[in-house]
């Protein structure tokens, strides 16, 4: 008979449980199944594996298993498996493929470290992975075959350790600690530049967490890495484009989460909390110039009315190694028959100026060939002399391939020149068209002024500007 354990967010295994045809201990890689999932049935049969979220998630891990990719960012609602599913059960999995498997297992501190660190060993045990009795404490243990694991809180060094599996869960253990700037910046370094700088080419890394802040690990992991990552991305309920195609307002795990404990969580954080540890969606505390609540969302773009795309863009190369450049970002607006506005598109990139330049004469085109008259560009000329000999040369570039386009010198606060755009998405005549770019559209100015980015909303306010000038005057070379 089978003892049942509980653990966070697990629901109970009441099916039969096969265990005679797997082998067990070092050496048995062969007779290791190579899918997570079928693992999981049997090493830990008390446990539905079966949830749609898990198949994903078992998925990407079978990937890195393959070593098909090397880094997998886990974003999932809280009390939804994923550490025991992640972290614990996969350590122990690779492990028993391979008891020469080394792991680092990181968390917000050195006593969930362990945590962790324990309940990988105490898994491996029962799968009758051979444990060396040199090393045997929870903060560093070993196998027979020199595998094994080390666990390290926030901070920590790691100057000698090699792994061939770095579990990073929940950096960031509370609210407090997401809400400090100075705690955020040591944590992004310390994962950077202790943890991530030292991975050998082969290493594979998890990095599973809940969110709290838009300034987060995981946040800036997203602004800044989000290429070199296979990004799971799976909020309590649904929204739209999905990723495991439940209609909008679904929950994630029906079966144990469901609305019911939606809408109880919703009740017990507030918005503010739910937004970030059960959509994924963490956004600033109301109280800037866009509030949350104004935006309205339109579902098709507008077929007519004059259209202006601003670029704010961004002047300089990457400051030296580990930097990014600034973002440069372009925000075409439509004024509609109405005289509401609609929020068309926005591109956002870090570019090399070259690069820069060559993106934007593609969407130049782009905007030209889709919207075939009614576009026109204004471009922020970038400051200094060598700025100035720049953008030359791109309104140069850009009016070959037959761009109307006009270039100006932002003057006054950027407070000041929001202030337009805010008060009329304040009065609901501010709408936003479907894509990709929406979320962090919306995110951006709902943190405004005191958000870690700004370049989107200067766009959208130099935009709404140029369009808010009556259609007979003409401004510089053309009329808008």
């Amino acid at each position: 008979m089978l003892t049942l354990r509980k653990a966070k967010g697990l629901q109970v295994w009441t099916g039969p449980v096969d265990t005679g045809r797997f082998q067990f201990g070092a050496g048995a890689l062969a007779a290791v199944p190579a899918d997570f999932g079928e693992w999981l049935t049997v090493a830990r049969p008390e446990f539905r594996w079966d949830a749609n979220h898990f198949r994903m998630m078992q998925a990407a891990l079978n990937r890195v298993t393959r070593r098909e990719v090397t880094r997998v960012f886990f974003q999932v609602a809280i009390r939804h498996g994923k550490t025991e599913h992640n972290t614990v059960s996969y350590g122990a999995y690779r492990l028993e493929r391979d008891p020469r498997c080394r792991i680092l297992a990181c968390s917000y501190n050195q006593q969930q470290a362990d945590l962790i660190s324990r309940r990988i060993r105490r898994l491996a045990r029962e799968r009758r992975v051979q444990m060396s009795g040199d090393r045997d404490t929870a903060r560093e243990w070993e196998t027979m075959a020199g595998g094994g694991a080390r666990a390290v809180g926030a901070g920590a060094g790691v100057a000698s350790v090699n792994a061939d599996l770095i579990l990073i869960d929940d950096p960031v253990g509370s609210r407090e600690e997401a809400e400090s700037q100075a705690h955020r910046d040591r944590i992004w370094d310390w994962i950077t530049n202790d943890i991530l700088a030292r991975c050998e080419p082969q290493t594979a890394v998890l990095f599973t967490m809940s969110r709290w802040h838009q300034d987060d690990p995981a946040g800036r992991l997203l602004d800044r890495q989000r290429g070199r990552w296979h990004v799971i991305d799976l909020p309590g309920r649904a929204e739209p484009n999905d990723p495991l195609n439940r209609p909008v307002g679904t929950p994630l795990w029906p079966e144990r989460l469901g609305e019911d404990w939606l809408n109880e969580k919703r009740e017990e954080l507030g918005e503010y909390g739910f937004a970030s540890l059960v959509q994924g969606r963490p956004r600033p505390r109301e109280g800037g110039m866009f509030k949350w609540a104004w935006w309205q969302l339109l579902e098709a773009i507008p077929q007519t009315g004059r259209m202006v795309r601003y670029w704010d863009l961004a002047g300089t190369e990457p400051k030296g190694r580990g930097h990014d450049p600034d973002y440069t970002a372009g925000a075409l607006l439509c004024r509609m028959p109405d005289q509401r506005t609609a929020v068309v598109d926005v591109a956002r990139f870090r570019k090399s100026i070259a690069a820069r330049d060559a993106e934007l004469e593609r969407i130049a085109l782009a905007d030209r060939t889709i919207y075939p008259g009614r576009v026109r560009w204004w471009i922020e000329a970038e400051a200094g002399i060598a700025g100035e000999e720049r953008t030359a040369a791109l309104v140069r570039r850009l009016q070959a391939i037959g761009m109307a386009v006009h270039t100006e010198h932002a003057t006054g606060k950027k407070t000041i020149r929001a202030e337009p755009l805010a008060s009329a998405t304040e009065a609901g005549n501010v709408l936003l068209c479907p894509g990709p770019w929406r979320e962090a559209f919306r995110n951006e100015l709902a943190d405004f002024p005191h958000g870690l980015h700004d370049d989107q909303t200067d766009a959208a306010s130099g935009a709404f500007t140029k369009l808010s000038i009556p259609t007979a005057v003409h401004v510089g070379d053309f009329s808008i």
